[in-house]
């Protein structure tokens, strides 16, 4: 029998592409699916049929129990999540409830499953947002106190704090990852790398921001999907623990877009206004990722160049698809 992953969020940006190296090493991947949406990234990866996609809310902690022990998964990977921080200037509760009491149902039907003697392993993937703001302790370690206070942030960090009541209290064997901005193709979210890239492709000037200095640390997506697999599959070390995943491409909005523009020498950029959501944005992100480096060998391989080539014909390729 094919070995099972539950990977939640699997029709989002990070969730496909880890579906996606799923898939590649034979698992039956099974995944959750809250809405339908005529454009995810799991389709526009080509890989939408051949997910067991369950219908159902995280919120609801019998049906995430009934998922986890009717598929008799041995791993799960919770991405789930509402991951846009502008939508937190919106609403609230549902942000909160979705990535806390969300991802303390998985936890529930995780702790059922090893209280039954069955295998089971999970990874929870957390941000490097959770850390806020701390200027005495740059770049952040996985011992910088998770300082978020937006609403995003705060929620993301509260579950993190879950997973590791989980694994202290119940023994959960469960890992985090705090991953850093992650881009790549297929990404259906408004963010800086895809916002410029669609734009540029239109033939539309891409946007810089005045006076948002704020400075991101960005990895290509392949390389955050293989340090979570790397991390879930050594859960006899990892368990109980957080592993940074970042790259060292640190970088402010204006250098992000002007790197992108480098593949596109035709065009400029135009200066505007703002959004007030930007006014509460964290100034700085950056990760130290020396953990994972020397307990799993792992490093970061995409370049952001090289990274950006790789988006960049993606998006040229099948920019009729989300157009």
């Amino acid at each position: 029998m094919k070995k099972r992953i539950l990977i939640t969020g699997g029709s989002g940006f990070i969730g496909s592409h880890l579906c996606k190296l799923y898939l590649s090493r034979g698992y039956e991947v099974i995944s959750i699916l809250h809405d339908e949406a005529p454009i995810t990234s799991s389709k526009l990866l080509g890989i939408h049929d051949d997910i067991t996609w369950c219908k159902g809310d995280l919120l609801d902690e019998t049906f995430a129990k009934r998922v986890v022990a009717h598929y008799e998964v041995e791993e799960i990977a919770h991405l789930a999540a509402l991951p846009i921080v502008r939508v937190g200037t919106r609403t609230t509760i549902p942000i909160f409830q979705t990535n806390i009491m969300g991802t303390i149902n998985i936890l529930e039907a995780a702790k059922e499953q090893k209280l039954s003697g069955y295998k089971i392993r999970m990874l929870y993937l957390g941000t490097d947002k959770e850390y806020g703001y701390s200027p005495s302790q740059e770049p952040y370690t996985e011992e910088t106190p998770l300082s978020g206070l937006n609403v995003y942030d705060a929620s993301k960090a509260c579950a993190d704090l879950c997973c590791r009541c989980y694994f202290h209290s119940f023994h959960v064997p469960v890992t985090i990852v705090r991953a850093c901005n992650t881009f790549g193709p297929a990404d259906t979210n408004s963010r800086i790398i895809p916002n410029t890239i669609k734009r540029c492709l239109q033939g539309k000037p891409p946007i810089i921001f005045n006076g948002i200095t704020y400075v991101r640390e960005f990895i290509y997506v392949d390389d955050t999907c293989e340090a979570m697999a790397l991390v879930l599959d050594d859960i006899e070390k990892t368990q109980g623990k957080a592993y940074n995943v970042g790259s060292g491409a640190w970088m402010d909005q204006e250098e992000c877009v002007n790197r992108i523009l480098k593949f596109f020498p035709e065009m400029k950029a135009e200066r505007h206004e703002p959004p007030p959501y930007t006014r509460i944005e964290i100034p700085y992100q950056k990760l130290n990722t020396e953990r994972i480096e020397k307990e799993l060998g792992w490093k970061s391989k995409t370049s952001f160049e090289e990274g950006l080539k790789k988006t960049i014909q993606w998006y040229r390729e099948n920019m009729s698809k989300i157009a």
